[in-house]
């Protein structure tokens, strides 16, 4: 089976894909996103959805001013898709504790206030203990005070997947469930995925497979070093009152979702491609959970995921024109920040393709060459 030319093919249907596939489709492009299973049954789709642009990997630097383009875009793309598509992603402002038990603890964030200061837009100050409990009761008393973030954003990622699809086939971008094999290939140009079943020919390719980008070295003969990063998430029922604002420890974080469960995680957790859920894991995010909020000791398990982030050998994401060729591009790596920084990798990569160089304020900084 041959299906017919079309300008791009999105090899991958996470967020980075729709979200390109949106931006391509609505200035004319024709689009086709190839996904194996479904469009956002993987990371995407099972993401906690925090949107905290001064936190983690890559900051302050490099990605400082990425990460803060990418948040300012999402304000923006969340009432554009909801327009578009009637769709709410549940963005919204929420406040954020980072809690500190160890006086080294306290040092680091003490110093992190002082250059989150000077970013423009956000309000970060350390608060006390005492202070710490007067904003969320539920936070453990043995913390020794908090960073306080206010008005950080998060949304539902589920739902942000579906409008950003939804949106994209307004202007004819086609999704086909199909597996992608290999790459057809005329010298240096890309044209066309050749298929489980057939092929599909296209003026030009972007790998935007999540972990399994990696296994796309082999079809280009250029190294993407991207490898799953595994996450498991715990979903609680309790019987406490919703906790006021997110609360978050080391890399582990729990909040009240607007579908009134309290979720709580996650791991970090090198295991290939195997994406089950573990006792293990959920027996250690039920830990840290109790180390933030002990009073949630009585909550009711009521679903837990597991999924596989991308992760690039530096932590941060890859988005770019493979070396060597001239129409086959990549965009992957987003690790644990992969829906923030979505809405960065999505526009960068739609001016690469339309007029081969970006706008994206840090996008310098994505390139594969840097390897």
């Amino acid at each position: 089976m041959t299906t017919s030319s079309r300008d791009v093919v999105i090899v991958g249907g996470g967020i980075v894909s729709c979200l390109t596939g949106y931006l391509l489709g609505r200035n004319g492009f024709k689009v086709t996103i190839l996904e194996a299973d479904s469009v956002g049954s993987h990371a995407s789709g099972f993401a906690f959805g925090g949107l905290d642009p001064l936190t983690g990997v890559g900051l302050p630097e490099p990605l400082l001013e990425f990460s803060l383009w990418c948040y300012g875009r999402h304000r923006t793309l969340a009432r554009e898709l909801q327009e578009q598509t009637g769709i709410d992603v549940g963005f919204e402002l929420r406040d954020r504790l980072h809690l500190a038990f160890e006086d080294e603890e306290v040092r680091e964030d003490k110093a992190n206030v002082d250059w989150m200061r000077t970013v423009g837009g956000f309000n970060v100050e350390w608060v006390d203990r005492e202070q710490a409990m007067k904003l969320e009761p539920q936070v453990s008393p043995e913390c020794q005070g908090a960073l306080y973030e206010q008005s950080p954003g998060a949304l539902e990622p589920y739902r942000f997947v579906l409008a950003a699809l939804r949106a994209g086939e307004r202007y004819g971008v086609e999704v086909l469930q199909r597996r992608a094999t290999g790459l057809i290939s005329e010298g240096a140009r890309c044209t066309g995925v050749t298929l489980e079943n057939g092929k599909i020919d296209a003026g030009v390719v972007l790998l935007a497979m999540g972990p399994w980008a990696g296994e796309a070295s082999a079809w280009c003969g250029v190294d993407i070093p991207v490898t799953p990063l595994k996450g498991q998430i715990i979903r609680l029922r309790s019987e406490t009152n919703p906790l006021a604002l997110a609360v978050n420890y080391k890399g582990n974080y729990v909040a009240t979702k607007p579908d009134g469960l309290v979720w709580a995680g996650t791991t970090e957790e090198v295991a290939g491609f195997d994406e089950n859920t573990t006792s293990a894991a959920r027996d250690g995010i039920m830990a840290d959970l109790l180390k933030m909020i002990p009073g949630m000791d009585d909550a009711e398990l009521v679903q837990q995921t597991a999924c596989l982030r991308p992760l690039s050998t530096d932590g941060l994401p890859i988005v770019d024109k493979v070396t060597g060729w001239d129409n086959l591009f990549v965009s992957t790596g987003g690790g644990r920040k992969g829906i923030l920084w979505s809405t960065g990798m999505a526009h960068a990569m739609f001016e690469l393709i339309q007029q081969g160089q970006t706008e994206v304020s840090g996008a310098e900084h994505l390139r594969l060459d840097r390897f």
